[in-house]
Protein backbone atom coordinates (compact mmCIF):
# COMPACT_ATOMS: atom_id res chain seq x y z
CA UNK A 1 0.00 0.00 0.00
CA UNK A 2 3.27 2.68 0.77
CA UNK A 3 4.49 1.56 -2.81
CA UNK A 4 1.18 1.89 -4.40
CA UNK A 5 0.72 5.49 -2.51
CA UNK A 6 3.82 6.81 -3.66
CA UNK A 7 3.28 5.62 -7.58
CA UNK A 8 0.08 7.34 -7.06
CA UNK A 9 1.61 10.89 -5.49
CA UNK A 10 4.46 10.73 -8.48
CA UNK A 11 1.47 10.24 -10.93
CA UNK A 12 -0.03 13.13 -9.28
CA UNK A 13 2.79 15.58 -9.06
CA UNK A 14 3.60 15.31 -12.31
CA UNK A 15 -0.01 15.99 -14.02
CA UNK A 16 -0.29 18.67 -11.26
CA UNK A 17 2.92 19.99 -12.64
CA UNK A 18 2.83 19.81 -16.27
CA UNK A 19 -0.83 21.38 -15.89
CA UNK A 20 0.98 24.51 -13.79
CA UNK A 21 3.88 24.54 -16.18
CA UNK A 22 1.72 24.12 -19.86
CA UNK A 23 -1.53 26.00 -18.89
CA UNK A 24 -4.87 23.93 -18.95
CA UNK A 25 -5.49 24.55 -22.82
CA UNK A 26 -1.77 23.00 -23.24
CA UNK A 27 -2.66 20.24 -20.78
CA UNK A 28 -5.70 19.52 -22.28
CA UNK A 29 -4.55 18.99 -25.40
CA UNK A 30 -1.82 16.61 -23.99
CA UNK A 31 -4.24 14.26 -21.49
CA UNK A 32 -6.29 14.27 -24.71
CA UNK A 33 -3.82 13.11 -27.12
CA UNK A 34 -2.55 10.62 -23.70
CA UNK A 35 -5.89 8.85 -23.60
CA UNK A 36 -5.46 8.18 -26.96
CA UNK A 37 -2.25 6.60 -26.42
CA UNK A 38 -3.72 4.65 -23.63
CA UNK A 39 -6.21 3.39 -25.85
CA UNK A 40 -4.31 2.38 -28.19
CA UNK A 41 -1.88 0.69 -26.11
CA UNK A 42 -4.67 -2.04 -25.16
CA UNK A 43 -6.06 -2.20 -28.76
CA UNK A 44 -2.19 -2.66 -30.04
CA UNK A 45 -1.84 -5.46 -26.78
CA UNK A 46 -4.21 -8.44 -27.95
CA UNK A 47 -4.51 -9.40 -24.50
CA UNK A 48 -0.79 -9.95 -24.09
CA UNK A 49 -0.54 -8.87 -20.45
CA UNK A 50 -3.11 -9.99 -18.67
CA UNK A 51 -2.46 -13.40 -20.50
CA UNK A 52 1.35 -13.03 -19.60
CA UNK A 53 -0.32 -12.30 -15.97
CA UNK A 54 -2.37 -15.56 -15.83
CA UNK A 55 -0.10 -18.14 -17.71
CA UNK A 56 3.37 -17.18 -16.49
CA UNK A 57 1.33 -16.97 -12.91
CA UNK A 58 0.00 -20.25 -12.49
CA UNK A 59 2.67 -22.87 -13.14
CA UNK A 60 2.71 -23.64 -16.82
CA UNK A 61 4.69 -21.06 -17.74
CA UNK A 62 5.42 -19.82 -21.62
CA UNK A 63 7.67 -20.70 -24.16
CA UNK A 64 10.10 -17.94 -25.93
CA UNK A 65 8.04 -18.33 -29.11
CA UNK A 66 5.10 -17.56 -26.91
CA UNK A 67 6.59 -14.57 -25.17
CA UNK A 68 7.82 -12.78 -28.16
CA UNK A 69 4.47 -12.86 -30.08
CA UNK A 70 2.11 -11.55 -27.94
CA UNK A 71 5.45 -8.93 -26.43
CA UNK A 72 6.49 -7.77 -30.07
CA UNK A 73 5.41 -9.63 -32.85
CA UNK A 74 1.57 -9.49 -32.89
CA UNK A 75 1.42 -5.84 -31.37
CA UNK A 76 4.31 -4.32 -33.43
CA UNK A 77 2.02 -5.99 -36.91
CA UNK A 78 -1.32 -4.49 -35.69
CA UNK A 79 0.05 -1.45 -35.19
CA UNK A 80 1.36 -1.24 -39.15
CA UNK A 81 -2.20 -2.20 -40.20
CA UNK A 82 -4.00 0.27 -38.11
CA UNK A 83 -1.70 3.33 -39.11
CA UNK A 84 -3.09 4.09 -42.59
CA UNK A 85 -6.97 3.02 -41.36
CA UNK A 86 -6.76 5.54 -38.75
CA UNK A 87 -5.21 7.80 -40.72
CA UNK A 88 -7.55 7.87 -43.32
CA UNK A 89 -10.93 8.05 -40.81
CA UNK A 90 -9.48 10.56 -38.34
CA UNK A 91 -6.65 12.88 -39.90
CA UNK A 92 -6.80 15.69 -37.35
CA UNK A 93 -4.38 13.20 -35.13
CA UNK A 94 -1.10 12.36 -35.23
CA UNK A 95 -1.55 8.26 -35.12
CA UNK A 96 2.29 7.38 -35.84
CA UNK A 97 3.20 9.56 -32.00
CA UNK A 98 -0.15 7.89 -30.65
CA UNK A 99 0.78 4.03 -32.28
CA UNK A 100 3.94 4.36 -30.91
CA UNK A 101 3.30 5.42 -27.43
CA UNK A 102 0.91 2.83 -27.33
CA UNK A 103 3.54 -0.23 -28.56
CA UNK A 104 5.64 1.13 -25.68
CA UNK A 105 3.24 1.66 -22.90
CA UNK A 106 1.90 -1.95 -24.06
CA UNK A 107 5.63 -3.43 -23.89
CA UNK A 108 6.40 -2.07 -20.70
CA UNK A 109 2.96 -3.61 -18.89
CA UNK A 110 3.85 -6.73 -20.43
CA UNK A 111 7.30 -6.88 -18.91
CA UNK A 112 5.70 -5.83 -15.35
CA UNK A 113 3.62 -8.97 -15.97
CA UNK A 114 6.58 -10.67 -16.33
CA UNK A 115 8.34 -9.49 -13.71
CA UNK A 116 4.97 -9.81 -11.14
CA UNK A 117 5.45 -13.83 -12.16
CA UNK A 118 8.93 -14.00 -11.09
CA UNK A 119 8.33 -12.52 -7.50
CA UNK A 120 8.50 -8.71 -8.17
CA UNK A 121 5.20 -7.50 -6.72
CA UNK A 122 6.09 -3.98 -6.11
CA UNK A 123 8.83 -3.15 -8.66
CA UNK A 124 6.61 -4.34 -11.13
CA UNK A 125 3.87 -2.44 -10.18
CA UNK A 126 5.80 0.41 -10.38
CA UNK A 127 7.05 -0.44 -13.74
CA UNK A 128 3.30 -0.62 -14.98
CA UNK A 129 1.89 2.64 -13.21
CA UNK A 130 4.80 4.62 -12.74
CA UNK A 131 6.69 4.34 -15.54
CA UNK A 132 4.97 5.39 -18.45
CA UNK A 133 3.91 8.91 -16.45
CA UNK A 134 7.80 9.75 -15.52
CA UNK A 135 8.72 9.48 -19.26
CA UNK A 136 5.82 11.55 -20.08
CA UNK A 137 6.54 14.26 -17.04
CA UNK A 138 10.40 14.24 -18.00
CA UNK A 139 9.45 14.84 -21.57
CA UNK A 140 6.45 17.60 -20.61
CA UNK A 141 7.98 20.30 -20.18
CA UNK A 142 10.70 20.36 -22.94
CA UNK A 143 8.73 18.98 -26.10
CA UNK A 144 7.24 21.36 -28.46
CA UNK A 145 3.27 20.33 -28.70
CA UNK A 146 1.51 17.19 -27.44
CA UNK A 147 2.28 15.23 -30.64
CA UNK A 148 6.21 15.56 -30.16
CA UNK A 149 5.79 14.79 -26.18
CA UNK A 150 3.97 11.75 -26.80
CA UNK A 151 6.46 11.06 -29.39
CA UNK A 152 9.21 11.78 -27.11
CA UNK A 153 8.01 9.78 -24.36
CA UNK A 154 7.40 6.70 -25.83
CA UNK A 155 11.31 6.84 -26.91
CA UNK A 156 11.73 7.42 -23.19
CA UNK A 157 10.15 4.25 -22.66
CA UNK A 158 11.23 2.01 -25.16
CA UNK A 159 14.82 2.60 -23.36
CA UNK A 160 13.25 1.94 -19.69
CA UNK A 161 11.82 -1.49 -21.66
CA UNK A 162 15.32 -2.29 -23.09
CA UNK A 163 16.76 -2.16 -19.59
CA UNK A 164 13.74 -4.27 -18.14
CA UNK A 165 13.91 -6.64 -20.19
CA UNK A 166 17.67 -7.16 -19.40
CA UNK A 167 16.72 -7.81 -15.57
CA UNK A 168 13.99 -10.14 -16.60
CA UNK A 169 16.18 -12.23 -18.36
CA UNK A 170 18.87 -12.19 -16.02
CA UNK A 171 17.25 -13.33 -12.72
CA UNK A 172 17.24 -15.99 -11.23
CA UNK A 173 13.32 -17.49 -11.82
CA UNK A 174 13.16 -16.75 -15.09
CA UNK A 175 12.99 -20.61 -15.54
CA UNK A 176 10.21 -20.67 -13.93
CA UNK A 177 8.16 -18.90 -16.25
CA UNK A 178 9.94 -19.83 -19.79
CA UNK A 179 10.12 -23.01 -20.62
CA UNK A 180 11.57 -24.76 -23.78
CA UNK A 181 8.23 -27.12 -23.36
CA UNK A 182 6.09 -24.28 -23.23
CA UNK A 183 2.62 -23.58 -24.39
CA UNK A 184 2.67 -21.00 -27.38
CA UNK A 185 -0.80 -19.94 -26.47
CA UNK A 186 -2.75 -18.05 -29.20
CA UNK A 187 -4.25 -14.81 -29.02
CA UNK A 188 -7.12 -15.03 -26.51
CA UNK A 189 -10.15 -12.34 -27.90
CA UNK A 190 -11.56 -12.46 -25.00
CA UNK A 191 -9.03 -11.24 -22.64
CA UNK A 192 -8.54 -8.81 -25.23
CA UNK A 193 -12.07 -7.69 -25.52
CA UNK A 194 -12.30 -6.85 -22.11
CA UNK A 195 -8.88 -5.21 -21.96
CA UNK A 196 -9.86 -2.96 -24.66
CA UNK A 197 -13.14 -1.73 -23.25
CA UNK A 198 -11.67 -1.96 -19.38
CA UNK A 199 -9.17 1.06 -21.07
CA UNK A 200 -11.88 2.17 -23.15
CA UNK A 201 -13.82 2.84 -20.54
CA UNK A 202 -11.05 4.54 -18.30
CA UNK A 203 -10.50 7.17 -20.62
CA UNK A 204 -13.74 7.74 -22.65
CA UNK A 205 -14.54 10.76 -20.54
CA UNK A 206 -11.19 12.56 -21.76
CA UNK A 207 -10.97 11.56 -25.55
CA UNK A 208 -14.95 12.17 -25.92
CA UNK A 209 -14.84 15.15 -23.82
CA UNK A 210 -12.47 16.95 -25.12
CA UNK A 211 -14.30 16.96 -28.17
CA UNK A 212 -17.44 18.84 -27.00
CA UNK A 213 -15.23 20.98 -23.74
CA UNK A 214 -13.07 23.76 -24.24
CA UNK A 215 -9.07 22.71 -24.12
CA UNK A 216 -9.49 24.44 -20.66
CA UNK A 217 -12.27 22.27 -19.53
CA UNK A 218 -10.84 19.36 -20.58
CA UNK A 219 -7.79 20.30 -18.46
CA UNK A 220 -9.76 21.41 -15.41
CA UNK A 221 -11.93 18.03 -15.71
CA UNK A 222 -8.59 15.97 -16.10
CA UNK A 223 -7.17 17.70 -13.03
CA UNK A 224 -10.36 17.20 -10.97
CA UNK A 225 -10.45 13.16 -11.83
CA UNK A 226 -6.97 12.72 -11.19
CA UNK A 227 -7.53 13.72 -7.46
CA UNK A 228 -10.64 11.89 -7.40
CA UNK A 229 -8.49 8.61 -8.79
CA UNK A 230 -7.04 8.64 -5.01
CA UNK A 231 -10.27 7.26 -3.62
CA UNK A 232 -9.32 3.71 -5.60
CA UNK A 233 -5.95 3.95 -4.74
CA UNK A 234 -6.41 0.52 -2.62
CA UNK A 235 -7.71 -0.89 -5.66
CA UNK A 236 -5.18 -1.76 -7.67
CA UNK A 237 -2.97 -2.30 -4.88
CA UNK A 238 -5.68 -5.05 -4.03
CA UNK A 239 -5.75 -6.51 -8.08
CA UNK A 240 -1.98 -6.74 -8.19
CA UNK A 241 -1.49 -8.52 -4.91
CA UNK A 242 -4.61 -10.99 -5.21
CA UNK A 243 -3.78 -11.79 -8.68
CA UNK A 244 -1.63 -14.54 -8.55
CA UNK A 245 -3.58 -16.31 -5.55
CA UNK A 246 -6.44 -15.86 -7.57
CA UNK A 247 -4.97 -17.30 -10.81
CA UNK A 248 -3.30 -19.93 -8.75
CA UNK A 249 -6.67 -21.55 -6.97
CA UNK A 250 -8.46 -21.11 -10.18
CA UNK A 251 -6.03 -23.70 -11.85
CA UNK A 252 -5.73 -26.13 -9.08
CA UNK A 253 -10.03 -25.64 -9.38
CA UNK A 254 -9.50 -25.05 -5.56
CA UNK A 255 -12.99 -22.91 -5.14
CA UNK A 256 -12.12 -22.38 -1.30
CA UNK A 257 -8.79 -20.73 -2.04
CA UNK A 258 -10.23 -18.60 -4.77
CA UNK A 259 -12.90 -17.20 -2.51
CA UNK A 260 -10.25 -16.27 0.16
CA UNK A 261 -8.10 -14.97 -2.28
CA UNK A 262 -10.96 -12.80 -3.81
CA UNK A 263 -11.76 -11.65 -0.14
CA UNK A 264 -9.02 -10.70 0.86
CA UNK A 265 -8.42 -8.46 -2.41
CA UNK A 266 -11.90 -7.06 -1.37
CA UNK A 267 -10.55 -6.36 2.21
CA UNK A 268 -7.66 -4.67 1.31
CA UNK A 269 -9.79 -2.24 -0.87
CA UNK A 270 -13.07 -1.56 1.07
CA UNK A 271 -11.25 0.22 4.30
CA UNK A 272 -8.73 2.61 3.30
CA UNK A 273 -11.17 3.35 -0.07
CA UNK A 274 -14.17 4.56 2.16
CA UNK A 275 -11.97 6.61 4.66
CA UNK A 276 -9.98 8.26 1.22
CA UNK A 277 -13.87 8.70 -0.03
CA UNK A 278 -14.16 10.16 3.18
CA UNK A 279 -11.04 13.21 2.91
CA UNK A 280 -12.44 13.61 -0.87
CA UNK A 281 -16.01 14.54 0.10
CA UNK A 282 -14.76 16.69 3.10
CA UNK A 283 -12.37 18.22 1.13
CA UNK A 284 -14.93 19.61 -1.46
CA UNK A 285 -15.88 23.03 0.38
CA UNK A 286 -11.32 23.72 -0.08
CA UNK A 287 -11.57 22.77 -3.92
CA UNK A 288 -11.34 26.00 -5.40
CA UNK A 289 -8.83 27.04 -3.24
CA UNK A 290 -6.76 23.89 -3.92
CA UNK A 291 -7.21 24.24 -7.79
CA UNK A 292 -7.22 27.82 -7.90
CA UNK A 293 -10.75 26.89 -10.42
CA UNK A 294 -14.26 27.63 -9.81
CA UNK A 295 -17.54 25.69 -10.89
CA UNK A 296 -16.04 21.85 -10.09
CA UNK A 297 -17.61 21.03 -7.25
CA UNK A 298 -20.56 18.79 -8.71
CA UNK A 299 -18.40 17.41 -10.99
CA UNK A 300 -15.80 16.23 -8.38
CA UNK A 301 -18.83 14.70 -5.99
CA UNK A 302 -19.66 12.52 -9.24
CA UNK A 303 -16.26 11.25 -9.86
CA UNK A 304 -15.60 10.73 -6.35
CA UNK A 305 -18.48 8.35 -6.05
CA UNK A 306 -17.56 6.90 -8.97
CA UNK A 307 -14.04 5.68 -7.51
CA UNK A 308 -15.87 4.46 -4.51
CA UNK A 309 -17.94 2.29 -6.44
CA UNK A 310 -14.58 0.50 -8.14
CA UNK A 311 -13.71 -0.04 -4.70
CA UNK A 312 -16.78 -1.42 -3.63
CA UNK A 313 -16.88 -4.35 -6.56
CA UNK A 314 -12.77 -4.58 -6.13
CA UNK A 315 -12.44 -8.22 -6.69
CA UNK A 316 -14.91 -8.55 -9.53
CA UNK A 317 -12.75 -7.93 -12.79
CA UNK A 318 -9.77 -9.40 -11.46
CA UNK A 319 -11.55 -12.73 -10.61
CA UNK A 320 -14.10 -12.50 -13.63
CA UNK A 321 -10.65 -11.98 -15.94
CA UNK A 322 -8.26 -14.63 -14.46
CA UNK A 323 -11.27 -17.17 -14.19
CA UNK A 324 -12.66 -17.99 -17.52
CA UNK A 325 -15.40 -14.86 -17.38
CA UNK A 326 -13.52 -12.35 -19.25
CA UNK A 327 -16.63 -11.99 -21.43
CA UNK A 328 -18.88 -11.00 -18.65
CA UNK A 329 -16.27 -8.33 -17.54
CA UNK A 330 -16.08 -7.07 -21.34
CA UNK A 331 -20.43 -7.16 -21.48
CA UNK A 332 -20.27 -4.96 -18.65
CA UNK A 333 -17.91 -2.44 -19.45
CA UNK A 334 -19.20 -2.41 -22.57
CA UNK A 335 -23.02 -1.63 -21.15
CA UNK A 336 -21.17 1.27 -19.06
CA UNK A 337 -19.41 3.08 -22.45
CA UNK A 338 -22.49 2.62 -24.40
CA UNK A 339 -24.65 4.73 -21.53
CA UNK A 340 -21.71 6.99 -21.26
CA UNK A 341 -22.63 7.80 -24.82
CA UNK A 342 -26.31 7.84 -24.03
CA UNK A 343 -25.70 10.24 -21.19
CA UNK A 344 -23.20 12.60 -22.91
CA UNK A 345 -26.07 12.69 -26.16
CA UNK A 346 -29.07 13.69 -23.56
CA UNK A 347 -27.27 16.35 -21.09
CA UNK A 348 -24.71 17.99 -23.79
CA UNK A 349 -24.12 20.61 -23.94
CA UNK A 350 -23.55 20.25 -20.41
CA UNK A 351 -20.29 21.14 -19.63
CA UNK A 352 -18.06 19.30 -16.92
CA UNK A 353 -20.35 17.94 -15.18
CA UNK A 354 -22.49 16.48 -18.12
CA UNK A 355 -19.55 14.89 -18.98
Amino acid sequence: MAVRGGIVALNFAVMIGLAAYLGLAAFGALVVLWGFSLIASTALSLGGPLLLLGRLNDGTGMSRAGIILHVLIGPAVLAVIALPVLQLALPSQPWVAILVAGFAINLVTCLASFMRAVGSVQMSMALRDAGPIIALGIVGVTAAGAGQTILQAALWLGALATCVAAWCLCHANRGMVIRRKGATPPVNWALWSTSILGMALAQVDIVIGGSFLSAEQIGFYALLRRVTNLVALPVSVATWVSAGPVTAAFAAKDGYELKKAAAKGSQIALIPGVILFTGAIAAIPLLDALTGQTGGRTTFALLATGALVQVIFASSFTVATLCGQARAAALARGVSIGLYFVLVGIKTPGGMTGN
